[in-house]
């Protein structure tokens, strides 16, 4: 009975929830992130080009060539692209992956639930996760692919940890494995707060030894992204750009958690964004409840040492990411500011409360007692559906117009890239390419944004460029009978990243594998 409550459940958060995500209809909605299309589409061009994994754009910036996948964490569009090359065009894949985040989502925080609490309770506490409005905010109105499926797969995660602490099996701790690689490539600074959490998570568990071989291997495998982003990055004007958004016009109002109307507009200062930043009366309310009863039965929690354990670090979480999204947290901003203001919106940081607030729900139910509890419950699932797929919409238009002006040959060389300026190479001037915004420059030179995984061939040998005009473009003196070649290569540095992947990925294959190897990793533990 249960598995058909589950199943009619997922039906339910399809139909709700992801109405407008239907990959086969004949419209697509608007957001604020319109790069997301051309992202994807480029980076399926680099797999059918067997460029793997893709680091540049090559028709960005005026088919110069846009290091963008070099230096955007690119788990989402990995998991996107794959969608579209198995046969669906970009708006479809991209629609069926917001889906996917949300169906993955509710999956995976149900039975991270399920490992402390009774069916109901986890089913209830896993629909108010994914309803939550931070959710619909994401995919209606930021069109931010990574931060939804870093909702998605955050609680996953947890999962994956919890169940090593209580019994560590090899086949968790390949999927586990496999799951915090994508989370720490899934948005550059969530993904980065994340390795601190869920390190700091897990060193207050059991068996943390092979939770924590787990996240040093994850991160291996990760570092054909990580040690190009780390060593390479500062060839672009990533940091340059994130400094110009000021961190202290994008705090949030503590009413705001509460209340704020839903709007398709953007963040602005003071109290009065075009965006909603509230999180869900439903959540607020049931976790306060929630938050109370975990005070209350406090001498219980002795019992299981597990659920104590995890109950207050969620707690912990959820309370300090909430904190740093608000103005109270000023002076913490301020004081680490090279830092922090690279996140750019402090608002980000209710991403990571919304887990926490939904485990505390969860606890709630599953401690009241009370005749037809169950049946209650099912009554407060239905009802969230009805009151909270209102928000689960965005500004729909027609997928023909939506292709025309964001997938257009004109918006994918001479727009795009402007929307996404951070990634422009440091051998170009950025403020003579801001000039150059709505029409392609006219200069005949060879014509790429040079980076150092461009190998330039003049006659046949080797030429490194050491002059460039304003775009980043090699300016060389070559003869008139002269043959130019460019060929893409990766650096040592992205190789060496590449390697430390594959390397990784056959050590975990091969303690998965050997038992002998396991049973002593198990006896460390």
């Amino acid at each position: 009975m249960k598995k058909i409550i589950f199943f009619i459940t997922l039906i339910l958060v399809v139909v709700f929830f992801g109405r407008n995500l239907n990959p086969f209809s004949n419209s697509m909605f608007t957001f604020h992130d319109e790069t997301q299309p051309a992202r994807i589409q480029q980076f399926v061009l680099g797999l059918k080009n067997l460029q793997i994994p893709p680091r540049l754009a090559p028709d960005f910036s005026f088919k110069l060539g846009y290091p963008v996948f070099n230096f955007y964490a690119p788990a989402s569009y990995w998991i996107t692209s794959i969608l579209s090359l198995s046969g669906l065009d970009t708006i479809s894949a991209l629609k069926l992956s917001f889906l996917l985040s949300i169906l993955i989502g509710f999956i995976s925080s149900f039975f991270f639930f399920r490992e402390f609490f009774n069916f109901y309770p986890s089913l209830t506490a896993s629909i108010l996760y994914i309803s939550s409005l931070y959710y619909p905010l994401d995919i209606f109105v930021r069109g931010n692919l990574g931060e939804a499926w870093f909702l998605a797969l955050f609680p996953l995660v947890l999962l994956f940890v919890v169940k090593t602490a209580k019994k560590p099996l090899q086949l968790t701790f390949f999927f586990s494995t496999i799951v915090l690689s994508l989370l720490f490539t899934v948005h550059n600074l969530l993904s980065t707060v994340s390795v601190v959490l869920v390190l700091g998570f897990t060193l207050f568990l059991p068996n943390k030894k092979i939770n924590i071989l787990t996240i040093i291997l994850a991160l291996l495998l990760s570092s054909y992204f990580f040690i190009p982003l780390i060593v390479e990055n500062h060839l672009t004007y990533a940091s340059y750009v994130a400094k110009q958004t000021k961190y202290t016009d994008h705090f949030v109002c503590a009413n705001q958690l509460w209340q704020s109307p839903w709007g398709y507009g953007g963040s602005t200062i003071g109290c009065n964004d075009g965006m909603s930043l509230k999180i869900g009366k439903f959540q607020l309310f049931f976790a306060a409840l929630g938050l109370y009863m975990l005070f209350v039965n406090f001498r219980k929690f002795n019992k299981n040492p597990l659920l104590k354990t995890t109950s207050y670090l969620l707690l912990i979480i959820s309370i300090g990411s909430l904190f740093m999204s608000t103005y109270l947290s000023k002076p913490i901003w301020d004081l680490f500011s090279p830092i922090l203001s690279l996140f750019q919106f402090p608002w980000r940081f209710i991403a990571f409360s919304l887990i926490g607030l939904s485990f505390l729900s969860a606890y709630l139910f599953n401690e009241m007692r009370f005749r037809f509890k169950n049946l209650v419950l099912v009554f407060i699932v239905l009802f969230v559906f009805i009151i909270q797929s209102k928000y689960f919409t965005g500004q729909v238009i027609s997928k023909e117009k939506f292709e025309k002006n964001y997938l257009s040959k004109e918006y994918i060389e001479q727009i795009v890239a402007y929307k996404i300026a951070e990634y422009l190479p440091k051998t170009a001037n950025y403020k003579t390419w801001k000039t150059h915004e709505k029409k392609p420059p006219k200069k005949e030179i060879i014509n790429i944004h040079y980076f150092p995984f461009w190998t330039i061939l003049i006659d046949e040998k080797p030429y490194i460029p050491t002059k460039f005009d304003e775009l980043g473009r090699p300016v060389v003196d070559i003869k008139n009978n002269s043959s130019v070649q460019i060929i893409y290569k990766e650096t040592p540095v992205e190789k060496t990243g590449n390697v430390m992947s594959m390397i990784t990925f056959v050590i975990l294959l091969y303690i998965v594998k050997s038992k002998k190897l396991w049973n002593k990793l198990i006896s460390l533990s």
